[in-house]
């Protein structure tokens, strides 16, 4: 016999007789008279049967209980072991003194603009007989002297491009800054902080005879470049150090697949930098939108007014008609307030990114 006989000889007895068919008394002992498995019957993989599984995870009915367990301690342990320590408590006392500080003054301004003078000479909160209006509101929307509703659309004209300009150029600034070697880089980044330091009242004569010379005094363009050169030099401070915390590994990777330098800032850079560049919208609109001594120096015509101009020629010569300088000053912060609500959460993000890194 040669070998392969023997070997077709052990497959057959192996086929034949290798795996035992279950008997019928096998199967009977895993039913019940109608069929139906008394255990959970096994897989061929192990795994018991889906419906015994299922219902092996609910408690019985009988066993759900009528109440919920009693306490193991009583509140007054309760309350002494979740009470704040001396510390926190007083870092609580002052957090909550400086909102009401905070909060209270504008509540008083509120409350001034919706109620007649009359009844705010005595104090906003005298809330007797009070009466609520919008008549301030639309008085100061109309003002004689200067409306306010075109005092806004004046201020939203300068804000707008002084914020957008300067955020591109801070961070097409920044970036060299942040990963470049250049000559003079130091002297020119301390030059930036120096600019910083100096005061608005250092710098308007020499831009009150550059604007004049210029022929853009007076112009909504002379006080949006204004704007844009006083906040130049904070926001490539302040998008500089934000953009050294982004890892250089991803630039190298990008020019290893052949990205350029602009490529690079306008895919990888920008993108990435979206949380810093809300901060600095946000930071730049604000001080945009209330600046007063920038206008008051460069605008001199009514029909341009800012609104931070508008709202003291409210005051009156005779008597301040405090209901109407309340309602435009409330007109006047709640476009900043709305915009730092929506932008709120990447407002933090780039803020905390940049202090840290």
């Amino acid at each position: 016999m040669t070998e392969d006989d023997t070997t077709d000889d052990s497959i057959e007895d192996t086929t034949d007789g290798g795996i035992d068919e279950p008997s019928a008394s096998d199967t009977s002992d895993d039913t019940d008279g109608d069929g139906t498995g008394s255990e959970p019957v096994a897989h061929p993989d192990g795994g018991a049967s889906t419906a015994a599984g299922a219902r092996d995870q609910y408690i019985p009915a009988a066993e759900i209980p009528d109440s919920r367990p009693a306490r193991d301690r009583d509140w007054a342990a309760w309350l002494r072991d979740h009470a704040p320590s001396l510390r926190r408590t007083l870092t609580y006392v002052v957090a909550i003194g400086v909102a009401i500080l905070w909060i209270v003054p504008f509540i008083g301004l509120f409350m001034a603009s919706l109620r007649p003078l009359s009844e705010i000479i005595g104090g906003w909160w005298q809330l007797e007989g009070m009466t609520l209006t919008l008549e301030n509101y639309q008085r100061a929307w109309e003002y004689q002297t200067a409306p306010l509703g075109r005092a806004l659309i004046n201020t939203m004209i300068v804000t707008v491009p002084a914020v957008l300009v300067v955020m591109l150029l801070g961070a097409m600034a920044a970036y060299p800054f942040a990963r470049f070697e250049f000559p003079l880089k130091t002297v020119i980044f301390f030059a930036i902080l120096l600019v910083m330091a100096a005061p608005p009242e250092l710098v308007a004569m020499g831009n009150y005879n550059t604007l004049r010379n210029t022929g853009m005094f007076d112009t909504y363009m002379g006080l949006i470049l204004v704007h844009i050169g006083w906040g130049l030099g904070w926001v490539v401070l302040f998008l500089r150090n934000y953009l050294l915390g982004i890892p250089e590994e991803l630039e190298e990777a990008a020019r290893i697949d052949g990205a350029s330098r602009f490529q690079i800032f306008r895919t990888i850079i920008l993108p990435l930098s979206v949380p810093a560049l809300v901060s600095v919208a946000v930071i730049q609109f604000t001080w945009v939108w209330n600046a007063f001594f920038f206008p008051l120096v460069f605008m001199r015509s009514p029909d341009l007014y800012l609104a931070p101009q508008v709202l003291p020629l409210m005051r009156g010569r005779l008597q301040v008609d405090w209901g109407l300088v309340a309602a435009g000053s409330i007109m006047t912060m709640v476009v900043p307030i709305v915009l730092f609500l929506l932008l709120e959460r990447y407002y933090t993000r780039g803020m905390v990114a940049a202090v840290v890194d």
